[in-house]
């Protein structure tokens, strides 16, 4: 197993252990996972900037009032740096008094994490992480889509969700996907697809945001295809085939930097 698929089991793990028993002490996680607690310590900051734990004095613990479910918290901390580091450069592209849709999904969620508190705008979300996080943005608008909630993705989709959207336009959407190829985005089910389109179709400019990890893969449901993307936010260049499929399509690529 390579280190890092090893940390993020690890992470997982820690975050399994919390939703089971609320608490765990940073020295018993270093003994059950046989690492350092300066191992347990890095884990946590990581884990702790994704809103999936909080660290307080001798362990960590589950954050207050929050509404992850057990997968979307693991899901959190696949990734962590990269999805950090995107969210940094999605950050910078946001105006302070903007209209945002953002959607379901843990790349997604750490870019509303990365939403100042002075932050006046409007944020649109479908998501219940999201909406958590919007509670801490005092200055801002917030409108949830409501509609019938997907436990595992923390996503509300549907008519519901879709009618609400009527008469919303907003500067920019943020959007996360399954997998890119060449010939376009995938998500995992077709529950969320009409959501996702509906979001999509009522922003003026749509940002894909997607790991590097994302490059090359396809699933299930084809979501859409790249032209109907504007800007793509990675922290790792794309593999040749996709940069030239999103360049001939007029797509702006964003590889953001890693943060130290």
């Amino acid at each position: 197993m390579a280190a890092g698929d090893g940390m993020m089991a690890r992470q997982r793990a820690i975050v399994q252990d919390l939703k089971e028993r609320g608490f765990v002490s940073t020295t018993e996680l270093a003994a059950k996972h046989d690492v350092s607690d300066m191992t347990i310590r890095r884990d946590a900051r990581r884990l702790t900037a994704l809103g999936a734990v909080r660290s307080v004095h001798g362990g960590l613990m589950l954050p207050h009032g929050t509404m992850h479910g057990a997968g979307f918290a693991a899901r959190a901390g696949e990734d962590a740096d990269a999805k950090q580091a995107i969210a940094a450069a999605c950050n910078s592209l946001i105006d302070v008094d903007e209209r945002v849709f953002i959607d379901a999904g843990t790349t997604t969620y750490a870019v509303a994490r990365s939403l100042r508190t002075r932050f006046s705008g409007t944020l649109i979300t479908h998501s219940a992480p999201v909406m958590q996080i919007a509670l801490q943005l005092p200055n801002a608008t917030t409108i949830s889509l409501g509609g019938q909630l997907l436990h595992d993705s923390q996503a509300f989709v549907g008519s519901m969700a879709i009618d609400n959207l009527a008469g919303l336009r907003a500067e920019t959407a943020f959007v996360g996907v399954a997998g890119i190829d060449e010939e376009g985005l995938y998500i995992e089910r077709n529950l969320e697809r009409a959501t996702k389109r509906a979001i999509m179709a009522a922003a003026d400019h749509v940002v894909l945001v997607a790991t590097s990890s994302k490059m090359g893969r396809t699933d299930l449901v084809r979501l859409a295809g790249l032209r109907e993307v504007d800007t793509l936010v990675t922290e790792a260049a794309p593999p040749r085939p996709i940069a030239d499929a999103l360049d001939a399509e007029g797509v702006e690529v964003v590889v953001a930097d890693r943060l130290p």
